[in-house]
């Protein structure tokens, strides 16, 4: 690659970044692409020459920021730690990603176009159901996950929470209910017996 080639794709990767970090906060709405190419340092032309429009700027940047923690959790499932210190890890970068994102964001086009809904089914079923059959395996060989239950079931279980919530139409406080009720369950700690 030349340097005008690899000037260029560091400018789109600045653009993508940039709007990521706007839509998060401000949503798509509230976001404007002046907004966005002074945050990323380029001019409005050079958004509308690479994406054509903010639609395409906003699937474009959402699939990065997917394919940003998916990168981020492959590093955390595939390192050294313990279950348990992985499993804490995991329920705090969730919690920090509910927060994180504007609540209009996932009730945006961009959530409910078919391309990102694929994009998320095939990265998060695919790519994110390998990472957590290798943490139950972890889970179940450390004797933190109760081996008992089949690991099919317990996949099963986990892509029900995936696919629920992969709704465009539900609200952040829901989003967040859900991702506690998938790490703690319904009674949020251990049941203490006599």
């Amino acid at each position: 690659m030349d340097g005008f080639q690899r000037r260029r794709e560091a400018k789109k990767k600045d653009i993508l970044q940039a709007a990521v970090d706007l839509f998060s906060i401000k949503g798509l709405k509230d976001t404007s692409i002046a907004d966005i190419a002074q945050k990323a340092g380029v001019s409005q032309v050079s958004i509308y020459n690479f994406f054509e429009s903010k639609e395409n700027l906003a699937k474009l940047a959402f699939i990065q920021y997917m394919n940003d923690k998916m990168i981020q959790s492959e590093q955390l499932l595939n390192s050294e730690l313990s279950f348990p210190d992985k499993f804490k890890e995991m329920v705090l970068e969730s919690n920090k990603t509910g927060q994180s994102l504007s609540e209009e964001f996932f009730q945006s086009f961009v959530w409910s176009d078919p391309m990102i809904q694929d994009y998320y089914k095939k990265n998060y079923h695919n790519r994110g159901t390998r990472l957590f059959l290798n943490l139950i395996e972890q889970g179940k060989k450390e004797g933190f996950v109760d081996s008992d239950i089949s690991t099919d079931v317990i996949l099963k279980y986990i892509g029900m929470f995936m696919n629920i919530l992969a709704q465009s139409d539900m609200s952040k406080k829901d989003r967040s209910d859900f991702s506690k009720l998938f790490f703690h369950g319904i009674l949020g700690k251990d049941i203490e017996h006599d």
